[in-house]
């Protein structure tokens, strides 16, 4: 697979989840704006990318539909809350091209725009007395 014209950039990806269908700008990705739709369903284990070929595995915790007018972007659903910066950031656009992503020229009115929220798993990274403990076991062990 590759993101460049004249194979600048290639990479593949590992086996593993799905990917998401469009990159993100960064693995720490809360957000995802996809103007065209997803098969993706919540709950659902997915991996982002990025342009550059990295992959971070999360869990789609809320897939948002969007109803897309000539006077901007709304949830269908008007009890959730979208942080319109943060969704532009995330997905590497525009505030002002999301909003008015009903002029804009890819613009499809057939399909449902959604934003898909995301959950990352927690980390646990080794405490200095985990590293040690494990450090004196390959001792004793030898």
């Amino acid at each position: 697979m590759s993101c460049c014209p004249g194979n600048f950039c290639q990479f593949s990806f590992p086996e593993g989840p799905p990917l998401t269908d469009n990159p993100v700008t960064h693995l720490s990705a809360q957000y995802l704006f996809l103007p065209y739709g997803t098969l993706l369903e919540e709950e659902e284990v997915v991996r982002l990318w990025t342009e550059g070929g990295q992959t971070e595995t999360v869990i789609v915790e809320k897939k948002v539909p969007l109803s897309i007018s000539p006077n901007g972007i709304e949830s269908e659903d008007p009890s959730v809350f979208l942080p319109w910066q943060l969704i532009a950031l995330d997905s590497g656009l525009e505030e002002p091209d999301i909003q008015g992503w009903y002029h804009h020229p890819l613009f499809n009115p057939e399909t449902q725009a959604v934003v898909l929220k995301f959950k990352h798993p927690i980390v646990v990274k080794p405490s200095l007395s985990m590293i040690l403990k494990k450090w004196l076991y390959k001792i004793r062990t030898l």
